[in-house]
């Protein structure tokens, strides 16, 4: 493959692992907010059957943990595709760049002269 090929192949698989990247962003962040309007309503909907001060006290304690856990799954989410994303460019990377690569692309245009 020459140098060019390379560069080439390298900018097609950095594409690719952007789209995936913000495809995932998008999903996750679709996910979170439908989980946030589902939350929102289910909690509304316990809040009529509040009748003291200790039931409403569980209920936001219940309502503020269930947010934050979602919240917090969701983030550990977005790391491990952040995680897998600049893992798989470190690869395209050294495989464009490393010495093999290039001693690849100096015998195939030694072939091919």
């Amino acid at each position: 493959m020459s140098v060019i090929e390379n560069q080439v192949k390298l900018g097609r698989e950095l594409f690719e692992i952007n789209t995936h990247v913000l495809r995932r962003m998008t999903e996750i962040t679709g996910e979170g907010v439908k989980q946030y309007f589902e939350t929102n309503q289910d909690f509304a909907k316990r809040l009529t059957e509040v009748r003291d001060i200790s039931t409403f006290v569980e209920l936001q304690r219940e309502y503020g943990q269930t947010l934050y856990n979602g919240v917090t799954e969701r983030l550990q989410t977005r790391g491990e595709v952040l995680k897998e994303a600049v893992e798989r460019g470190g690869e395209a990377m050294r495989v464009a760049f490393s010495p093999e690569a290039a001693e690849e692309v100096v015998e195939e245009e030694a072939k091919a002269a």
